[in-house]
């Protein structure tokens, strides 16, 4: 009897004690492929720590000569309505023919209707050095790759893409 009445008086100091959730370090990967061909030329990360994301764009060089030549980064509280990624709010331009790229986002600042769910879309301009001219300048090329999200962006023949990521379960991919 009396460890009874001793657990029914310290439930309620148990439940008093506030409980903070911590979110586990989760990591999700897309893949990258040149335009419409689906030739695989790198990965999209997406890496969560608490309210912060670092969304990531890597090129393997080991696979293509592809290099960064801007990356574009949609992420809103609504999936993104056109795929002009020019107009993507996060974008990184002139980046010099890099392999790496990668943005730091607050999702707590951006999941603004509290439903734990953020929309992204990351794109990027591939260059890649196809030869050199007569005066042995070098010509370049440029193509396009989108990472290859659930949902595609728009209507018609588009092949942008874009994916939900779950708060409150750390994310999906």
């Amino acid at each position: 009897m009396k460890k009874a009445l001793f657990v029914l008086m310290a439930l309620p100091v148990l439940l008093a004690v506030p409980v903070t959730p911590v979110a586990a370090d989760e990591s999700f990967s897309y893949e990258l492929n040149v335009g419409r061909d689906e030739v695989d030329v790198g990965g999209f990360t997406v890496t969560i720590s608490g309210s912060e994301a670092t969304f990531a764009l890597l090129i393997d060089d080991t696979a293509t000569d592809w290099r960064l030549d801007e990356m574009h980064l949609y992420v809103g509280d609504t999936p993104p309505a056109k795929s002009a990624p020019g107009r993507f709010p996060y974008k990184h331009q002139d980046l010099g023919g890099t392999l790496l790229d990668e943005f730091v986002i607050d999702l707590s600042e951006i999941d603004l209707d509290g439903d734990e769910i953020v929309y992204v879309a990351a794109h990027a301009r591939l260059v890649m050095q196809s030869g050199v001219d007569g005066a042995d300048e070098p010509v370049y090329v440029y193509e396009t790759t989108w990472a290859q999200g659930e949902y595609p962006i728009g209507k018609g023949a588009n092949w942008a893409t874009y994916f939900e990521l779950e708060l409150d379960q750390g994310g999906e991919g």
